[in-house]
Protein backbone atom coordinates (compact mmCIF):
# COMPACT_ATOMS: atom_id res chain seq x y z
CA UNK A 1 0.00 0.00 0.00
CA UNK A 2 1.43 3.34 -1.06
CA UNK A 3 2.48 5.75 1.68
CA UNK A 4 0.17 8.76 1.52
CA UNK A 5 1.20 10.40 4.76
CA UNK A 6 4.79 11.53 4.25
CA UNK A 7 7.87 11.32 2.07
CA UNK A 8 11.56 12.00 2.54
CA UNK A 9 13.28 14.96 0.88
CA UNK A 10 17.01 14.98 0.22
CA UNK A 11 18.48 18.02 1.99
CA UNK A 12 21.09 18.40 -0.73
CA UNK A 13 19.23 18.11 -4.05
CA UNK A 14 15.54 17.99 -3.09
CA UNK A 15 14.97 14.50 -4.49
CA UNK A 16 11.76 12.96 -3.20
CA UNK A 17 12.02 9.49 -1.67
CA UNK A 18 8.67 7.79 -1.29
CA UNK A 19 9.15 6.10 2.08
CA UNK A 20 11.63 4.61 4.52
CA UNK A 21 11.74 1.25 2.78
CA UNK A 22 13.36 2.89 -0.28
CA UNK A 23 15.64 4.97 1.96
CA UNK A 24 16.83 1.81 3.72
CA UNK A 25 17.23 -0.15 0.48
CA UNK A 26 19.56 2.53 -0.88
CA UNK A 27 21.80 2.50 2.18
CA UNK A 28 20.13 5.58 3.71
CA UNK A 29 21.38 7.79 0.92
CA UNK A 30 19.70 9.80 -1.81
CA UNK A 31 19.58 7.72 -4.98
CA UNK A 32 20.02 10.92 -7.02
CA UNK A 33 23.02 12.68 -5.41
CA UNK A 34 24.22 10.22 -2.74
CA UNK A 35 23.72 12.56 0.23
CA UNK A 36 23.08 10.93 3.60
CA UNK A 37 20.97 13.85 4.83
CA UNK A 38 17.22 13.87 4.32
CA UNK A 39 14.16 14.98 6.25
CA UNK A 40 10.56 13.90 6.50
CA UNK A 41 7.92 16.03 4.79
CA UNK A 42 4.22 15.53 5.57
CA UNK A 43 1.91 15.60 2.60
CA UNK A 44 -0.94 17.54 4.20
CA UNK A 45 1.35 20.57 4.64
CA UNK A 46 0.79 20.54 8.42
CA UNK A 47 -2.86 21.57 8.24
CA UNK A 48 -3.74 19.54 11.35
CA UNK A 49 -0.60 20.18 13.38
CA UNK A 50 -2.03 22.81 15.70
CA UNK A 51 -4.98 20.51 16.45
CA UNK A 52 -2.50 17.89 17.67
CA UNK A 53 -1.00 20.27 20.23
CA UNK A 54 -3.74 20.23 22.85
CA UNK A 55 -3.24 20.96 26.53
CA UNK A 56 -5.45 18.01 27.50
CA UNK A 57 -3.29 15.51 25.60
CA UNK A 58 -0.86 13.71 27.85
CA UNK A 59 0.05 10.38 26.25
CA UNK A 60 3.55 11.36 25.25
CA UNK A 61 5.20 11.56 21.87
CA UNK A 62 2.47 9.63 20.04
CA UNK A 63 -0.05 12.37 20.69
CA UNK A 64 1.63 13.71 17.53
CA UNK A 65 1.05 10.53 15.50
CA UNK A 66 -0.17 12.50 12.46
CA UNK A 67 3.28 14.12 12.22
CA UNK A 68 5.49 11.15 12.96
CA UNK A 69 6.64 8.80 10.17
CA UNK A 70 4.44 5.76 10.93
CA UNK A 71 1.50 4.67 8.80
CA UNK A 72 -0.06 2.04 11.07
CA UNK A 73 -0.51 2.55 14.81
CA UNK A 74 -0.15 -1.18 15.46
CA UNK A 75 3.60 -0.75 14.84
CA UNK A 76 4.09 1.82 17.60
CA UNK A 77 6.53 0.87 20.39
CA UNK A 78 6.01 3.22 23.32
CA UNK A 79 6.33 3.59 27.08
CA UNK A 80 4.74 7.04 27.49
CA UNK A 81 8.00 8.81 26.71
CA UNK A 82 7.80 12.53 26.02
CA UNK A 83 5.06 13.41 28.48
CA UNK A 84 7.37 14.96 31.05
CA UNK A 85 7.29 18.05 33.28
CA UNK A 86 8.24 21.53 32.16
CA UNK A 87 8.84 23.43 35.39
CA UNK A 88 9.08 27.14 36.10
CA UNK A 89 12.20 27.73 38.21
CA UNK A 90 11.18 30.94 39.96
CA UNK A 91 13.76 30.69 42.74
CA UNK A 92 16.56 30.62 40.16
CA UNK A 93 15.00 33.62 38.44
CA UNK A 94 15.21 35.49 41.75
CA UNK A 95 18.84 34.53 42.25
CA UNK A 96 19.70 35.69 38.70
CA UNK A 97 17.89 38.98 39.33
CA UNK A 98 19.75 39.56 42.62
CA UNK A 99 23.24 38.84 41.23
CA UNK A 100 23.05 39.98 37.60
CA UNK A 101 20.05 42.34 37.57
CA UNK A 102 18.49 40.40 34.69
CA UNK A 103 14.78 39.68 34.59
CA UNK A 104 14.19 36.43 32.76
CA UNK A 105 11.80 33.50 32.97
CA UNK A 106 13.38 30.06 33.34
CA UNK A 107 11.71 26.78 32.38
CA UNK A 108 13.28 23.34 32.74
CA UNK A 109 12.15 20.53 30.42
CA UNK A 110 12.90 17.35 32.35
CA UNK A 111 13.13 13.71 31.24
CA UNK A 112 14.82 12.16 34.25
CA UNK A 113 11.85 10.14 35.52
CA UNK A 114 10.94 8.05 32.44
CA UNK A 115 11.62 4.46 33.34
CA UNK A 116 13.08 3.44 29.99
CA UNK A 117 16.38 5.36 30.15
CA UNK A 118 15.45 8.62 31.88
CA UNK A 119 16.75 10.69 28.95
CA UNK A 120 15.29 12.38 25.89
CA UNK A 121 16.92 9.60 23.85
CA UNK A 122 13.77 7.63 24.71
CA UNK A 123 11.96 9.73 22.10
CA UNK A 124 14.32 8.45 19.42
CA UNK A 125 14.11 4.92 20.78
CA UNK A 126 10.35 4.91 20.37
CA UNK A 127 10.25 6.36 16.85
CA UNK A 128 13.19 4.35 15.51
CA UNK A 129 11.87 1.06 16.89
CA UNK A 130 8.42 1.79 15.45
CA UNK A 131 9.72 2.69 11.98
CA UNK A 132 12.02 -0.34 11.88
CA UNK A 133 9.16 -2.62 12.92
CA UNK A 134 6.86 -1.16 10.28
CA UNK A 135 9.51 -1.79 7.62
CA UNK A 136 10.24 -5.38 8.74
CA UNK A 137 13.82 -4.69 9.86
CA UNK A 138 15.03 -7.59 12.02
CA UNK A 139 18.53 -6.38 13.01
CA UNK A 140 20.16 -2.99 13.57
CA UNK A 141 23.66 -1.70 14.28
CA UNK A 142 24.58 1.38 16.32
CA UNK A 143 27.68 3.05 17.75
CA UNK A 144 26.96 4.96 20.93
CA UNK A 145 28.68 6.98 23.64
CA UNK A 146 25.88 6.08 26.01
CA UNK A 147 22.22 6.99 26.12
CA UNK A 148 21.11 6.36 22.53
CA UNK A 149 22.50 2.83 22.66
CA UNK A 150 20.58 2.05 25.86
CA UNK A 151 17.39 3.56 24.44
CA UNK A 152 17.70 1.46 21.28
CA UNK A 153 18.43 -1.68 23.32
CA UNK A 154 15.26 -1.13 25.35
CA UNK A 155 12.86 -0.22 22.55
CA UNK A 156 14.21 -2.60 19.91
CA UNK A 157 13.92 -5.39 22.44
CA UNK A 158 10.22 -4.55 22.78
CA UNK A 159 9.97 -4.64 18.97
CA UNK A 160 11.75 -8.05 18.83
CA UNK A 161 14.61 -6.53 16.83
CA UNK A 162 18.24 -7.55 17.41
CA UNK A 163 20.65 -4.72 18.20
CA UNK A 164 24.42 -4.82 17.77
CA UNK A 165 25.87 -1.96 19.83
CA UNK A 166 29.47 -0.73 19.60
CA UNK A 167 30.64 1.36 22.55
CA UNK A 168 33.96 3.15 23.22
CA UNK A 169 36.50 1.70 25.61
CA UNK A 170 35.80 4.36 28.27
CA UNK A 171 32.08 3.54 28.49
CA UNK A 172 31.02 2.63 32.04
CA UNK A 173 30.30 -0.99 32.86
CA UNK A 174 26.73 -0.10 33.86
CA UNK A 175 26.07 0.98 30.27
CA UNK A 176 27.38 -2.28 28.89
CA UNK A 177 25.27 -4.19 31.42
CA UNK A 178 22.11 -2.27 30.60
CA UNK A 179 22.58 -2.74 26.87
CA UNK A 180 23.12 -6.46 27.16
CA UNK A 181 20.45 -7.20 29.77
CA UNK A 182 17.76 -6.77 27.10
CA UNK A 183 19.29 -9.66 25.15
CA UNK A 184 21.20 -7.39 22.77
CA UNK A 185 24.82 -7.81 21.67
CA UNK A 186 27.44 -5.34 22.87
CA UNK A 187 30.99 -4.87 21.56
CA UNK A 188 33.34 -2.74 23.66
CA UNK A 189 35.81 -1.23 21.18
CA UNK A 190 39.48 -0.73 22.05
CA UNK A 191 39.36 2.92 21.07
CA UNK A 192 37.25 6.08 21.22
CA UNK A 193 33.83 6.86 19.77
CA UNK A 194 35.26 7.38 16.28
CA UNK A 195 36.75 3.88 16.36
CA UNK A 196 33.44 2.50 17.60
CA UNK A 197 31.67 4.12 14.64
CA UNK A 198 34.21 2.75 12.19
CA UNK A 199 33.85 -0.81 13.49
CA UNK A 200 30.07 -0.53 13.55
CA UNK A 201 30.07 0.54 9.91
CA UNK A 202 32.41 -2.30 8.91
CA UNK A 203 30.33 -4.86 10.82
CA UNK A 204 27.08 -3.63 9.25
CA UNK A 205 28.55 -3.79 5.74
CA UNK A 206 30.01 -7.28 6.20
CA UNK A 207 26.75 -8.67 7.54
CA UNK A 208 24.34 -6.62 5.41
CA UNK A 209 22.60 -5.14 8.46
CA UNK A 210 21.05 -1.69 8.60
CA UNK A 211 23.34 0.83 10.35
CA UNK A 212 22.09 3.71 12.48
CA UNK A 213 22.44 6.91 10.46
CA UNK A 214 23.77 8.85 13.46
CA UNK A 215 22.94 12.45 14.27
CA UNK A 216 21.44 13.19 10.85
CA UNK A 217 19.07 10.23 11.06
CA UNK A 218 15.64 11.56 9.96
CA UNK A 219 13.91 9.15 12.37
CA UNK A 220 15.79 10.63 15.34
CA UNK A 221 15.16 14.20 14.19
CA UNK A 222 11.42 13.50 13.88
CA UNK A 223 11.43 12.24 17.47
CA UNK A 224 13.32 15.21 18.89
CA UNK A 225 11.16 17.81 17.12
CA UNK A 226 8.24 16.84 19.36
CA UNK A 227 9.95 18.59 22.29
CA UNK A 228 8.96 21.88 20.61
CA UNK A 229 5.32 20.78 20.44
CA UNK A 230 5.47 20.03 24.18
CA UNK A 231 6.75 23.54 24.91
CA UNK A 232 3.76 24.99 23.10
CA UNK A 233 1.36 22.62 24.85
CA UNK A 234 2.67 23.05 28.41
CA UNK A 235 3.77 26.67 28.74
CA UNK A 236 2.01 29.86 27.71
CA UNK A 237 4.99 31.60 26.11
CA UNK A 238 7.46 30.31 23.57
CA UNK A 239 11.14 30.26 24.60
CA UNK A 240 13.45 32.92 23.23
CA UNK A 241 16.58 31.01 24.30
CA UNK A 242 17.20 27.24 24.24
CA UNK A 243 20.02 25.59 26.23
CA UNK A 244 21.29 22.05 25.78
CA UNK A 245 24.42 20.06 26.50
CA UNK A 246 26.04 19.27 23.15
CA UNK A 247 27.63 16.04 21.99
CA UNK A 248 26.53 15.14 18.46
CA UNK A 249 23.70 17.62 18.03
CA UNK A 250 20.55 15.72 17.03
CA UNK A 251 18.54 17.60 19.66
CA UNK A 252 19.07 21.08 18.20
CA UNK A 253 18.50 19.70 14.68
CA UNK A 254 15.16 18.35 15.85
CA UNK A 255 14.23 21.59 17.64
CA UNK A 256 14.96 23.55 14.45
CA UNK A 257 12.76 21.16 12.42
CA UNK A 258 9.92 21.44 14.92
CA UNK A 259 10.04 25.24 14.80
CA UNK A 260 9.90 25.18 11.00
CA UNK A 261 6.89 22.87 11.03
CA UNK A 262 5.03 25.13 13.43
CA UNK A 263 5.70 28.09 11.16
CA UNK A 264 4.45 26.10 8.15
CA UNK A 265 1.30 25.40 10.18
CA UNK A 266 0.81 29.16 10.54
CA UNK A 267 1.96 29.61 14.11
CA UNK A 268 3.76 32.91 14.59
CA UNK A 269 6.58 32.42 17.06
CA UNK A 270 10.12 33.63 17.59
CA UNK A 271 13.04 31.41 16.63
CA UNK A 272 14.86 30.70 19.88
CA UNK A 273 18.54 31.49 20.17
CA UNK A 274 20.44 28.23 20.52
CA UNK A 275 23.09 28.25 23.24
CA UNK A 276 24.76 24.84 23.18
CA UNK A 277 27.18 23.78 25.88
CA UNK A 278 30.09 21.35 25.71
CA UNK A 279 32.44 20.09 28.39
CA UNK A 280 35.76 21.94 28.29
CA UNK A 281 37.43 18.50 28.14
CA UNK A 282 35.71 17.63 24.85
CA UNK A 283 34.76 20.84 23.09
CA UNK A 284 35.59 20.64 19.37
CA UNK A 285 32.47 22.58 18.35
CA UNK A 286 32.87 25.24 21.03
CA UNK A 287 36.55 25.66 20.11
CA UNK A 288 35.75 25.91 16.40
CA UNK A 289 32.97 28.41 17.12
CA UNK A 290 35.25 30.59 19.26
CA UNK A 291 37.90 30.64 16.54
CA UNK A 292 35.38 31.53 13.82
CA UNK A 293 33.80 34.21 16.00
CA UNK A 294 37.17 35.80 16.77
CA UNK A 295 37.83 36.03 13.00
CA UNK A 296 34.36 37.43 12.26
CA UNK A 297 33.14 34.20 10.64
CA UNK A 298 35.22 34.22 7.43
CA UNK A 299 34.05 32.41 4.30
CA UNK A 300 33.98 28.66 4.83
CA UNK A 301 34.23 28.98 8.62
CA UNK A 302 31.60 26.30 9.21
CA UNK A 303 33.82 23.64 7.63
CA UNK A 304 36.77 24.30 9.92
CA UNK A 305 36.72 22.34 13.17
CA UNK A 306 39.21 20.28 15.20
CA UNK A 307 39.02 16.52 15.76
CA UNK A 308 39.90 15.31 19.25
CA UNK A 309 40.81 11.63 19.40
CA UNK A 310 40.33 9.87 22.74
CA UNK A 311 39.00 12.94 24.60
CA UNK A 312 39.79 12.97 28.30
CA UNK A 313 36.32 13.91 29.48
CA UNK A 314 34.72 11.81 32.21
CA UNK A 315 31.28 12.64 30.82
CA UNK A 316 31.12 9.75 28.38
CA UNK A 317 27.74 10.81 26.93
CA UNK A 318 29.39 14.01 25.66
CA UNK A 319 32.58 12.39 24.34
CA UNK A 320 32.11 13.19 20.64
CA UNK A 321 35.53 14.34 19.47
CA UNK A 322 34.75 14.23 15.72
CA UNK A 323 31.82 16.66 15.26
CA UNK A 324 30.51 15.82 11.77
CA UNK A 325 27.32 17.80 12.42
CA UNK A 326 29.21 21.05 12.99
CA UNK A 327 28.91 22.45 9.42
CA UNK A 328 25.10 22.21 9.62
CA UNK A 329 24.58 22.84 13.32
CA UNK A 330 26.87 25.86 13.54
CA UNK A 331 24.97 27.66 10.78
CA UNK A 332 21.67 27.07 12.60
CA UNK A 333 23.21 28.51 15.77
CA UNK A 334 24.58 31.56 13.97
CA UNK A 335 21.31 32.22 12.15
CA UNK A 336 19.58 32.20 15.53
CA UNK A 337 22.16 34.64 16.96
CA UNK A 338 23.14 31.99 19.48
CA UNK A 339 26.39 30.62 20.88
CA UNK A 340 28.36 27.41 21.30
CA UNK A 341 30.31 27.50 24.55
CA UNK A 342 32.30 25.25 26.88
CA UNK A 343 31.74 24.84 30.61
CA UNK A 344 34.33 23.69 33.14
CA UNK A 345 33.77 19.99 33.75
CA UNK A 346 35.35 20.25 37.19
CA UNK A 347 32.32 22.26 38.36
CA UNK A 348 29.52 19.92 37.30
CA UNK A 349 29.40 18.21 40.69
CA UNK A 350 28.62 21.51 42.41
CA UNK A 351 26.00 22.31 39.78
CA UNK A 352 24.33 18.94 40.33
CA UNK A 353 24.42 19.43 44.11
CA UNK A 354 22.80 22.84 43.71
CA UNK A 355 20.01 21.44 41.51
CA UNK A 356 19.33 18.69 44.00
CA UNK A 357 19.21 21.24 46.84
CA UNK A 358 17.13 23.86 45.03
CA UNK A 359 14.74 21.73 42.93
CA UNK A 360 14.95 18.18 44.34
CA UNK A 361 16.33 17.24 40.91
CA UNK A 362 18.91 14.49 40.57
CA UNK A 363 20.57 15.11 37.23
CA UNK A 364 23.45 13.45 35.45
CA UNK A 365 26.58 15.34 34.39
CA UNK A 366 25.20 16.34 30.97
CA UNK A 367 22.19 17.98 32.62
CA UNK A 368 24.55 19.79 34.99
CA UNK A 369 26.63 20.98 32.03
CA UNK A 370 23.47 22.57 30.60
CA UNK A 371 22.73 24.54 33.76
CA UNK A 372 26.38 25.48 34.23
CA UNK A 373 26.42 26.79 30.67
CA UNK A 374 23.28 28.82 31.39
CA UNK A 375 24.90 30.47 34.42
CA UNK A 376 28.03 31.22 32.40
CA UNK A 377 25.91 32.68 29.60
CA UNK A 378 24.09 34.96 32.02
CA UNK A 379 27.43 36.20 33.31
CA UNK A 380 28.74 36.77 29.76
CA UNK A 381 25.65 38.69 28.62
CA UNK A 382 24.25 36.01 26.31
CA UNK A 383 20.94 36.04 28.24
CA UNK A 384 19.03 39.31 28.01
CA UNK A 385 16.44 41.12 30.08
CA UNK A 386 13.02 39.73 29.21
CA UNK A 387 14.26 36.40 27.81
CA UNK A 388 12.21 33.24 28.21
CA UNK A 389 14.78 30.51 28.83
CA UNK A 390 14.22 26.79 28.18
CA UNK A 391 16.76 24.44 29.79
CA UNK A 392 16.88 20.91 28.40
CA UNK A 393 17.53 18.75 31.47
CA UNK A 394 17.68 15.53 29.52
CA UNK A 395 19.62 13.11 31.70
CA UNK A 396 18.66 11.59 35.03
CA UNK A 397 21.18 10.49 37.61
CA UNK A 398 20.64 6.74 37.25
CA UNK A 399 22.44 6.80 33.94
CA UNK A 400 25.59 7.84 35.83
CA UNK A 401 25.95 5.96 39.14
CA UNK A 402 29.65 6.87 39.39
CA UNK A 403 28.68 10.54 39.14
CA UNK A 404 26.08 10.08 41.88
CA UNK A 405 28.83 8.89 44.21
CA UNK A 406 30.67 12.17 43.63
CA UNK A 407 27.70 14.11 44.98
CA UNK A 408 28.39 12.82 48.49
CA UNK A 409 29.30 15.88 50.57
CA UNK A 410 31.14 14.14 53.36
CA UNK A 411 31.24 10.79 55.08
CA UNK A 412 30.77 10.45 58.81
CA UNK A 413 30.84 7.48 61.13
CA UNK A 414 29.57 8.25 64.61
CA UNK A 415 29.25 6.33 67.87
CA UNK A 416 27.76 8.92 70.22
CA UNK A 417 25.30 11.78 69.89
CA UNK A 418 28.05 14.20 70.93
CA UNK A 419 29.61 13.58 67.53
CA UNK A 420 26.44 14.71 65.75
CA UNK A 421 26.18 18.44 65.11
CA UNK A 422 23.36 20.59 63.78
CA UNK A 423 23.26 21.52 60.10
CA UNK A 424 22.00 24.63 58.29
CA UNK A 425 20.47 23.84 54.90
CA UNK A 426 20.14 27.53 54.06
CA UNK A 427 23.82 28.12 54.69
CA UNK A 428 24.71 25.05 52.66
CA UNK A 429 22.62 26.26 49.69
CA UNK A 430 24.00 29.79 49.84
CA UNK A 431 27.57 28.47 49.89
CA UNK A 432 26.88 26.29 46.84
CA UNK A 433 25.37 29.24 44.96
CA UNK A 434 28.28 31.54 45.80
CA UNK A 435 30.74 28.89 44.64
CA UNK A 436 28.99 28.59 41.29
CA UNK A 437 28.85 32.34 40.78
CA UNK A 438 32.60 32.58 41.47
CA UNK A 439 33.17 29.98 38.73
CA UNK A 440 31.11 31.70 36.03
CA UNK A 441 32.00 35.34 36.70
Amino acid sequence: MANKKFLLLCNNCGQEIEDFSLWFENGQRCFSCGSNQSEVKYLDNYKKLMNSIKKENDQGIWDYYEYLPINNKKNIISFNEGSVPIERWGSLESRIKDIFNINCKIYAHRQDANYATGTFKDLAGSVVASVLKENDISSYVVASTGNIGVAYARYLSAAKITLYAFIPRISPIVQEAELSCFGQKVFRVDGDYSEAKNLAMEFAQENNILLSAGNFDPMRIEAKKTMVFEWLRKIDEFPTVYFQALSGGTGPLGIEKGCRELKEAGHKLPTPRYILVQSNKCSPMADAWETAKNHNFPEGWENEYPIYNNPETEITTLATGYPKTYPVLSKIVRDSKGEIIAFNEESVVDVARFLAFEFALRTGPAGAITVGGFLKSVSKGHVKDGDVVLLNIGEGIRRSPAFLEKLLIEQSLVKTVDQCGLFSRDEYGDNLWEKLIDVVK
